[in-house]
């Protein structure tokens, strides 16, 4: 859903990318823009970053490390603000700057903490953990955990309730509440917070702003702090700092309520820092990992850095260790324009064909229409469907790992996402589990199919769409249609330039030059039957009502 009133962000960026103060959405003070690489941003040192994806566009919300250089008389966490950033291409990333502090919340005195956004009902609501100005128990740190909200995440914030929603009063709550993260299930909004090996859950209700019950212990094991859920093919991952100096461990079960199972760690010790805090996202197709480091030049442990690394399962749902690198491949998120393509699998350069019906990869040639492709929207964004101009079949794959990628003759929607500026498309066979297409064995050879598998990263599942001209089609007699483009006539028949195969009345056959396997359309591109040999048995037929495929040909039928 579009936020009334509010332009997408690729617009905003073009607007602002020179500007030091805007007046844009209300906002002063709008930061510099960073570029892809790891940390996200050298401009300010930046920490417990969370993520949300709306319109688009991915928001992170950090805090702010405020700390000086090392040294014996800096050990403490000095932090006042958060910041928050948004990319639509994990390249070019907006700080529009400091927009929420402490003293957005009358009752807090200090402290900017670990936060977590969520859209609902139409608004954002910012959950972070401050120093209550005047609740504090006996052994604990008198953190509370309030809620901002605004109408965008570049704001204006205000506090929503105008007092903290969890404090050391609230029953069953534990000696420092901080790292809220909100997890929504389609039915429940669910909050987590803790620390101190202690953490807890709550439900809050609809409008966000309330506790609908009373705080559960989570009961995971190793847990120290930063918790974040997410689901994902049929499970539900909770993963949290473990140990101090934490790691990123992670646990896995078949519904919130567990059995929870421990499957390690995914994160290692970070080089000087001694905290560890995650977000994992899905975000155009892609899995990220946030986190924070001390690789900012003068970064150590109070001094850290917002950090994205690629975050990937393997067949059985089980999370891969992160590998830290020095950035993510930039991407595209614009839809793809309809029309002609020829797809080239980045790896091996090779074009993909339909060839007797599965997709393979081959030498690469321009007069060779079984490699050329028609794109269409399909009825979702980011849905489309691909049919080959030679054969009129779409590209259907597979939902079963291992299972080559075959074409058919009704239409099947695939979900494709940008994999990389740079190296292409990831052809979905299933978005929601991350199944896609993937040249067997990362073979260069030609002739070697496509499959479905998990999304690994690598470039034999990076397809690259090479716009191409598509040829000029005749239209059948009689269609009234005049000139007819070739994409138009793809879409109807996925013909190649108009031969002819003529059809004997008296005897109900339609003759053939030469025998060969072919296929018989109706006008629609719909396939009749298959078949082979030199002549095709018919009822009837009048001119323009079929087409005959025959290898890379196709013929009108004309009528004696």
């Amino acid at each position: 859903m579009e936020t009334k009133g509010l332009k997408p962000f690729s617009v905003l960026l073009r607007a602002v990318r020179n500007v030091t103060c805007s007046a844009i959405l209300g906002v002063c003070a709008v930061g510099s823009v960073a570029f892809a690489a790891n940390p996200l941003t050298t401009d300010f040192y930046s920490a417990d970053a969370a993520a949300l994806v709306h319109n688009d566009s991915l928001f992170i919300f950090a805090g702010h490390d405020e700390q000086g250089p090392q040294g014996n008389n800096n050990k403490a966490f000095i932090m006042n603000d958060w910041h928050v950033l948004v990319t639509d291409d994990m390249e070019h990333y907006h700080d529009y700057g400091a927009v929420l502090s402490v003293k957005t919340f009358k009752w807090a005195n200090a402290s900017a903490f670990a936060g977590h956004c969520e859209y609902r009902n139409g608004k954002f609501y910012w959950y972070v953990a401050v120093h209550h100005g005047t609740i504090k128990e006996n052994g604990s740190e008198g953190f509370a955990i309030g809620v901002a909200v605004a109408d965008h995440p570049s704001g204006p914030w205000k506090d929503a309730i105008g007092q903290a929603l969890i404090t050391d009063n609230t029953p069953n709550d534990v000696k420092l509440n901080i790292d809220p993260a909100i997890f929504y299930d389609g039915d429940d909004i669910w909050m987590y917070w803790g620390s101190w090996n202690a953490g807890r859950r709550v439900k809050l209700k609809e409008n966000m702003i309330e506790l609908a019950g009373t705080p559960e212990d989570i009961k995971i094991k190793d847990f120290f702090e930063a918790p974040w859920m997410h689901y994902f093919r049929g499970n539900y991952y909770f993963s949290y700092a473990s140990g101090y100096p934490s790691t990123t461990n992670y646990s896995m079960a078949p519904s919130l309520n567990g059995p929870w199972t421990q499957k390690g760690v995914i994160n290692d010790k970070m080089d000087n820092s001694e905290t560890n805090h995650q977000a994992i996202f899905k975000y155009l197709g892609h899995w990220y990992f946030m986190y924070h480091g001390a690789n900012s030049p003068g970064g150590w442990t109070y001094r850290r850095s917002v950090n994205i690394d690629y975050l990937y399962y393997d067949r059985d749902g089980l999370i891969q260790k992160i590998k830290h690198t020095n950035g993510v491949d930039p991407v595209n998120n614009a839809l793809i324009e309809e029309g002609g393509y020829r797809m080239v699998v980045s790896h091996s350069n090779l074009a993909l064909e339909d060839y007797d019906g599965i997709v393979v990869q081959q030498t690469a040639d321009e007069n060779n229409e079984s490699q050329l492709w028609v794109l269409a929207h399909g009825e979702k964004s980011r849905y489309y469907t691909l049919k080959n101009f030679a054969t009129g079949r779409y590209y259907c794959p597979s939902k079963t790992l291992l299972d080559t990628v075959s074409t058919k003759s009704t239409p099947c929607e695939i979900r494709i996402e940008n994999a990389s500026k740079e190296k292409g498309y990831y052809l979905f066979a299933d978005y929601d589990s991350d199944y896609l297409a993937d040249v067997l064995n990362i073979s260069k050879d030609v002739g070697m199919p496509l499959i479905t598998w998990v999304r690994t990263g690598t470039d034999n599942q990076k397809i690259k769409l090479v716009k191409a001209e598509l040829p000029k089609v005749e239209p059948p007699e009689d269609s009234g249609n005049g000139g007819t483009t070739g994409l138009e006539m793809a879409r109807a028949v996925g013909a190649l330039p108009a031969r002819f195969a003529v059809y004997d009345g008296a005897a109900r056959v339609i003759r053939l030059g030469a025998e060969a396997s072919w296929t018989l359309l109706d006008v629609n591109g719909v396939v009749v039957r298959c078949g082979y040999g030199r002549e095709i048995q018919v009822r009837s037929v009048r001119s323009g009502m079929y087409f005959v495929r025959t290898a890379n040909a196709i013929a009108k039928v004309l009528v004696k």
